[in-house]
């Protein structure tokens, strides 16, 4: 009896220490600066509330619908540009 219940107990206290271990690895882990990041004014990034050629707000990558942008401060127009435009990937 004894023979057969050994190894369950092994098993059970080594996915603790490794649950234990990766928690405290996420815990531990650095915060994440990106979210922390100040946007850019309007006035550097060159905004205008209307299109410049193909270069539309709503086609842009960094555009967070209905009217933000991770980049740019304040409210945006999806008809707007500006010279951060990075164009939305479709694969």
């Amino acid at each position: 009896m004894s023979a057969s219940s050994a190894p369950l107990c092994r098993r059970a206290l080594l996915q603790y220490a490794v649950c234990t271990a990766s928690g405290m690895a996420i815990y531990c882990a650095p915060p994440n600066t990106a979210i922390a990041a100040p946007k850019i004014s309007k006035k550097a990034v060159a905004y205008q509330d209307h299109p410049d050629g193909d270069k539309r707000c709503e086609k842009c990558a960094q555009f967070q619908p209905p009217d933000a942008c991770k980049m740019v401060e304040g409210p945006i127009s999806p008809e707007g540009s500006c010279r951060i435009f990075v164009p939305v990937r479709t694969s």
